[in-house]
């Protein structure tokens, strides 16, 4: 019977999501059956091969590193998972889940459209850099075309667009082009990846890509005349 031998940063990946999604976490493990480290063997190749893919890259990456991590025979990889981007796979649809969650818990919460934005902002560099490498290394693979990530990224982005828009039509009884959201959101990814580029990321530099990114967002999304004192304020150049 194979034993998991628990590394002492088994839980590191946990601790980061904890803090990025703080108690929506509880409730992305209901709904999504979210894996932890100690719960079965996928559960243990997932987590231990997110510091595998992070210090070695999707290349240069075996299976045979991934059994390693998790402490698992071969035989029982494949029972669960068909290749290593079948595990990296799993990885980021639970990133993408716990993403996701937290943006529909800022849609409740937000009174106004320019401060659904605003937050969902916050939330999405927060998420991003506190997963730094891992989110980098991901969405590269999920840009890249013919990624099996690929079909991945677009359900991510096509739940987001779908926030954004029930959103918006509570406010204000009309649908906007689904363009202006992609738009938005693939504005923050490639600042996101600018970021992500230089690690470990500067906090400064976050702040100022986030005042960027609320200022510009909320005036495509303002409502009415009224809400424009209320915007955040456009960055000027130092």
């Amino acid at each position: 019977m194979e034993q998991h031998v628990q590394q002492p940063d088994d839980l590191s990946f946990v601790d980061i999501l904890l803090k990025a999604t703080q108690k929506e976490l509880g409730q992305a493990k209901e709904k999504f059956n979210f894996p932890v480290p100690g719960q079965g063997a996928k559960a243990d190749v997932l987590f231990n091969s997110i510091g595998v893919f992070t210090s070695k890259g999707i290349e240069e990456t075996t299976v045979q590193d991934l059994l390693d991590a998790a402490n698992i025979s071969r035989r029982t990889f494949y029972k669960y998972f068909k290749n290593k981007v079948d595990v990296l796979e799993s990885i980021y649809q639970v990133a993408a889940e716990l993403l996701v969650v937290r943006f529909k818990a800022v849609r409740k919460e937000s009174g106004s459209m320019s401060e659904f934005i605003v937050q969902c902002v916050e939330v999405y560099f927060d998420y991003h850099t506190h997963l730094g490498p891992l989110v980098r290394m991901m969405t590269e693979e999920a840009r890249r075309a013919g990624s099996p990530l690929a079909a991945h990224r677009e359900t991510l982005l096509a739940h987001i667009v779908e926030l954004f828009d029930e959103k918006y039509f509570e406010m204000e009884a009309v649908h906007l082009d689904p363009k202006v959201y992609y738009s938005l959101i693939w504005m923050m990814e490639s600042a996101s990846m600018n970021i992500l580029a230089h690690l470990p990321c500067d906090q400064a530099i976050v702040e100022e890509y986030k005042a960027v990114m609320c200022a510009i967002s909320a005036r495509v999304a303002m409502t009415s005349a009224d809400q424009w004192a209320s915007l955040p304020g456009m960055p000027l150049k130092a």
